[in-house]
């Protein structure tokens, strides 16, 4: 092979590259900036700085690689939908940003952004690795939490030294402080397996309007951009629309969260904690306005470069979309029964059924034969649940079943 060949092929694989680092580095961030206004922890606001700034390295990157990348004018069309989704991502990272810097400049929390964070779907909590612990000695990647409870390690605290994210091969030590994402429950699992004893609570207290409508919005923002992205990645204009309907109901949220602090406001002593309120939705709405940005990229009806998917599905979490037969260990229960996220470690973001799109299914929510289901989780847990959704007569016990595909040209499990 020449080195003009070789120089060629190597190109689009720089971007899926340069793609796939980008998609993984805004996820860290945004659940970071949660994590770092929960605990006011000014360390893991600086690690978010940090990969705010390795953000921009990398859209500086991706926009010299891509302008490479494109040998003609049906490429550059396909590239400029690839940059469009690249500056989205950009503009998400500069959002989560400008959350940590609150905690940075040292303005004190308000305690409704506190509570709404822990009212979120997904949790944040600290986990200690304690004596006897069945995660001692044990390397993440031998763990594998995200695919077996749907937890994921944000970062690890070992005596004064952060790591942010922990690389696979971190081994877990007693005393490791652990900064976790995920279900209540699969959270539950993790502080047993640790021997931590939960000191962090909800509160028995009823939520105020504040508080509900600010964890709307949060699990609202996080739902369009996970929304987004698999619009992209299935090429589904009916996802992208119901990203602009999600689009729609934030902005209405958003124009009531306002309207709320500012009659707040009359009665608060300290203006100071009502300006981070207000900063924190601020920052959610652009993050709504990025997933939008995202999807418009679908409704506009652009062909995406193949280099997009390819990119997506070499992600830390993926998103794939998979049928329920007739006969599955699906078909006939309900959500809560199946209880995917802590027992298999996939999030159902939407079911297909017939024409309708149902968002946010829940526990009571059944599953019946024909349905699509969209779902999110990392590749082993994915391809397990696959597995799920095939008719279990389909193969005898003793045959070995064939391993599914990937969602969407996934590497092979090692």
């Amino acid at each position: 092979m020449n080195k003009s060949m070789a120089k060629k092929e190597e190109e689009p694989r720089s971007v899926r590259g340069l793609l796939t680092e980008m998609k993984n580095t805004s996820d860290w961030m945004m659940d970071l900036a949660r994590a770092s206004l929960l605990f006011e922890d000014r360390e893991l606001a600086e690690r978010v700085r940090e990969l705010e700034l390795k953000m921009d390295k990398l859209m500086y990157k991706i926009r010299a690689v891509a302008v490479l990348a494109a040998r003609n004018a049906e490429e550059a069309r396909k590239i400029a939908g690839v940059l469009q989704i690249a500056s989205a991502a950009e503009a998400l990272s500069n959002s989560t940003g400008d959350m940590v810097d609150l905690v940075l400049r040292g303005m004190e929390t308000h305690p409704v952004v506190k509570k709404a964070i822990l009212r979120c779907e997904e949790r944040i909590s600290k986990v200690t690795v304690g004596e006897g612990s069945a995660l001692l000695h044990k390397k993440l990647e031998e763990l594998e939490l995200p695919s077996r409870i749907g937890v994921r390690i944000l970062a690890v605290r070992r005596e004064r030294e952060w790591h942010v994210p922990p690389s696979p091969d971190t081994e877990l030590r007693e005393g490791d402080l652990l900064v976790v994402r995920g279900p209540e429950g699969g959270i539950s699992v993790l502080q047993r397996l640790s021997g931590f004893k939960k000191s962090q609570t909800e509160g028995k207290e009823r939520p105020s309007k504040l508080e509900r409508e600010l964890a709307q919005m949060y699990d609202l923002s996080s739902m369009m951009v996970d929304l987004a992205y698999s619009s992209v990645l299935l090429n589904s204009k009916e996802l992208a629309e119901e990203v602009r309907k999600l689009e729609e109901r934030f902005d209405k949220l958003n124009y009531r969260m306002w309207l709320e602090t500012l009659r707040t406001g009359r009665e608060e002593q300290d203006l100071k904690k009502l300006n981070s309120l207000l900063q924190v939705v601020k920052c959610l709405e652009k993050i709504s306005d990025a997933a939008d940005t995202i999807a418009d990229v679908v409704l506009r009806g652009e062909e995406m470069h193949p280099v997009f998917a390819e990119a997506l599905s070499r992600a830390d979490e993926q998103v794939a979309r998979f049928r329920v037969e007739g006969g599955s260990r699906l078909e006939g229960r309900s959500l809560g029964q199946l209880n995917l996220e802590t027992s298999v470690g996939v999030d159902v973001m939407v079911i297909e059924r017939g024409k309708k799109y149902l968002l946010e299914p829940g526990v009571k929510k059944k599953l019946k034969a024909g349905d699509w289901l969209v779902v999110r989780g990392t590749y082993r847990a994915l391809k397990r649940f696959g597995e799920m959704c095939k008719a279990e007569k389909a193969f005898a016990p003793e045959q070995e079943v064939p391993p599914s595909p990937a969602p969407a040209s996934g590497p092979p499990v090692s």
